[in-house]
């Protein structure tokens, strides 16, 4: 079932500090496709799986962390890598509910990460290198730069890493060696990271420009100004983007042209990358409603009103939608209709999202917990 996967100290950073020297066996899982090794799941990050799960969950393990932990959270090869708001990054053994390193970034920044099936790349908020590529067999140190300031969420496909810095520019780096490829500036600061399908990067900028550019050069196919700021992330499904901005509207692209197809006049502004499949688009609106909307022709399909404000990026998991909000819950809704079908108290708001790897639902609220919730077992089961 599982094949183990030695290696030494694990992302040792020459500049962390807490490592210890004893090796860490890696669980190496049957079907590595699964690893959420991105924020968003994959590359057009949909936050979408065809994987479902059985509520009422049931709490298999709470871990306590040193800070609230970072907006997203990420598993390879069977680790969770989970960051703080402090400038630390813990890893947990997914199969035993276990810390087993815990590390502290250069000054305390506080960073994100990025994952391939060997390799890790880390991306600090601040900092003199913001950008670290290692290898998860040796712990070896790859390369490291100066990428700027990141707010985004870096992106791996193939050979190549994208990120959107924050002060007007989107980079995209080799990733053997973390040589610059190209570089794309923007007129406003990046706060939204950027999204790959179909042979097309999309980025959105703060001031509402939208650009679709070639992932191999750089060189701009399209641009398109929604006149609306934009901080979520946007997502991609088929040969649409969806853009959810920050002043009432949710906008839906031609992925090759950058042509408006729908417009939605959405009650609420949007903060968080929204969750999409072929059959839904699900909106986590500021108003403390969510809405989910058909990709095709933006109709909306339901909304369901939270009870407080929603404070994650919906999570998409057959026909359930996951979401944590400010009230300390954990929600999950029927896809379908949008009906409540069970929420979950926890000791803090919630503005982690939510990750689903091999039946396990994955997130961490305010109060520097890591909770991992599972379906019940069934009576009589071992």
């Amino acid at each position: 079932m599982f094949k183990k996967f030695p290696i030494g100290c694990l992302l040792i950073l020459v500049m962390l500090a807490g490592c210890s020297k004893a090796p860490l066996q890696l669980q190496l899982p049957d079907h590595p496709q699964q690893d959420w090794r991105i924020a968003g799941f994959d590359t057009r990050r949909t936050s979408a799986r065809a994987e479902s799960l059985t509520v009422p969950l049931q709490e298999l393990a709470r871990l306590k962390l040193s800070s609230a932990a970072a907006q997203n959270l990420f598993v390879a090869r069977g680790f969770l890598f989970a960051p703080t708001l402090d400038g630390r990054i813990y890893v947990v053994d997914l199969e035993k509910h276990e810390i087993v390193r815990k590390w502290k970034l250069p000054q305390g920044n506080a960073g994100t990460l990025t994952a391939t099936s060997n390799s890790i790349v880390i991306a600090m908020r601040y900092g003199k290198h913001t950008l670290a590529h290692f290898d998860l067999a040796t712990g070896k140190r790859r390369w490291s730069i100066d990428a700027g300031d990141i707010a985004s969420e870096p992106l791996i496909a193939d050979s190549l890493l994208f990120v959107a810095a924050l002060y007007q520019h989107v980079d995209a780096y080799r990733l053997r060696d973390g040589q610059r490829r190209w570089q794309f500036k923007t007129r406003a600061q990046l706060h939204a990271s950027p999204a790959l399908g179909e042979g097309v990067l999309v980025v959105a900028a703060d001031d509402g420009m939208v650009y679709g550019l070639r992932p191999e050069s750089g060189k701009k196919i399209w641009e398109t100004d929604l006149e609306r700021p934009v901080l979520a992330t946007p997502v991609i499904q088929g040969q649409r983007v969806f853009i959810g901005t920050a002043r009432d509207q949710v906008v839906a692209l031609d992925l090759f042209k950058g042509e408006v197809l729908w417009r939605f006049a959405n009650p609420g502004r949007v903060f968080h990358a929204p969750a999409v499949n072929d059959s839904l688009l699900i909106l986590a609106c500021a108003d403390g409603r969510l809405r989910a909307l058909a990709p095709a022709t933006g109709r909306l399909m339901w909304e369901s009103r939270a009870l407080s404000v929603i404070g994650t990026s919906p999570l998409l998991a057959g026909e359930t939608v996951f979401f944590g909000a400010l009230d300390r819950h954990l929600y999950a809704i029927h896809a379908r209709d949008g009906e409540l079908i069970w929420r979950q108290e926890l000791h803090g708001r919630v503005r982690t999202n939510p990750i689903l790897w091999q039946g396990h639902l994955i997130l961490a609220s305010e109060d520097r917990e890591l909770y991992i919730f599972g379906s019940p077992r069934p009576a009589g089961g071992d």
